[in-house]
């Protein structure tokens, strides 16, 4: 530990890994719980793989990936959630539809760039040892931006998260909040990708809120519980990958699952109730 520590010092890159690792720690914790709870998981992985689509239009037309990342990932969440707001196509019908649409949209890209094709794989996968400082104050500005959106509109996200019927009878701006959400979602999607790659991305989005939830008893508790779970994960799945000379990304994961296990293991099972007489 004290080797990492030094090593944290001395080499910049990985000084840059284990910030960026701390903000996806702080966003991926606080959103997690508003999207387990509204349970809007395919959204946030079908967003992941909408990403691809961005990056490679980029590469194609020789721009920078991260504008046309962000607005293909919000292209994605937008138009799922628009189709199947007007009730004539359901929520997963749409994600079904849309996700192949993003990845064929993708490999075509990838297909009709011309010389050199870059590899794909970092992207898939993700590296965060290859954060960037423009990656890492993005991560920053998307992190404050996230926990702003959740400390400003705790109470409408607590209604909007667990009963959009009562949300609306109590005059939350529903739709207001949940394309908010989704604008957050979509960043956060993107700002991750670096590090833990569009296959994985999900882990850090779903798990942490999920974990939560075993030992939460408010959503306060909730969204302060995946943060610090989120957290840890990042920061113990940055120094496994390092001790274990293995990609962080999938460590981190690994992480995130066995903090699951644990929680699930642990809670005690609800004995069933007999029917009253």
């Amino acid at each position: 530990m004290k080797g990492f520590f030094s090593d944290l010092i001395q080499y910049h890159f990985l000084f840059l890994a284990f910030l960026a690792s701390l903000f996806v720690g702080v966003l991926s914790g606080m959103l997690s719980p508003i999207i387990v709870s509204r349970k809007i998981e395919y959204i946030s992985d079908g967003v992941a793989h909408a990403t691809f689509a961005g990056v490679s239009f980029a590469f194609l037309i020789s721009v920078s990936t991260l504008p046309v990342a962000v607005l293909a990932a919000i292209l994605f969440a937008f138009g799922v959630s628009f189709f199947s707001r007007k009730q004539r196509a359901s929520e997963n019908n749409m994600i079904g539809i849309f996700l192949p649409l993003f990845m064929a949209l993708g490999i075509l890209f990838v297909s009709l760039t011309k010389g050199y094709v870059p590899d794909m794989m970092g992207f898939l996968f993700g590296n965060i040892l290859l954060v960037s400082e423009t990656d890492l104050w993005f991560l920053l500005v998307v992190a404050i931006a996230v926990t702003g959106f959740v400390a400003l509109f705790f109470r409408e996200i607590q209604f909007y998260a667990f009963d959009e019927g009562m949300a609306k009878h109590y005059g939350v701006p529903v739709a207001f909040i949940h394309y908010l959400t989704l604008l957050c979602l979509s960043l956060s999607v993107v700002a991750s990708v670096k590090i833990a790659g569009v296959i994985l991305v999900n882990a850090f989005l779903i798990t942490p809120g999920v974990t939560a939830r075993f030992v939460a008893k408010s959503f306060k508790q909730m969204i302060v519980y995946s943060v610090l779970l989120s957290l840890f994960a990042c920061y113990f799945g940055l120094y496994l990958g390092y001790r274990l000379n293995a990609p962080p990304g999938t460590t981190m994961v690994f992480t995130l699952f066995g903090e699951f296990l644990l929680f699930y293991l642990s809670k005690p099972r609800k004995k069933p109730s007999l029917p009253k007489r």
